[in-house]
């Protein structure tokens, strides 16, 4: 299927929740859930990057809503989803 050993794609989803909880929105941030779309493999010794941009505010539940992206080192995108935090 893959010409080469792929990364599982969950090791991939967790650079997610280091962004969220140590940048956006950052420390105190409550995981609540989190859509995922595994767009492509990640190869052993690829540079992954991992994104969130802020796409909903919910202040009367103190939630965010997220758009959540990881691109590789050639700047394509190998995962995309939507994250819901709670910001404490």
């Amino acid at each position: 299927m893959f010409k080469h050993r792929i990364a599982n794609g969950m090791l991939t989803a967790k650079l997610i929740s280091e962004v969220l909880g140590t940048k956006l929105p950052g420390e105190g941030t409550i995981y609540m859930g989190q859509e995922l779309k595994f767009l492509a493999p990640v190869y052993f010794g690829d540079t992954i990057t991992a994104t969130a941009e802020i796409i909903e505010l919910i202040p009367e539940k103190n939630r965010v809503i997220l758009s959540t992206t990881c691109t590789n080192q050639d700047g394509k995108v190998v995962l995309s989803g939507k994250a819901t935090v709670m910001k404490q």
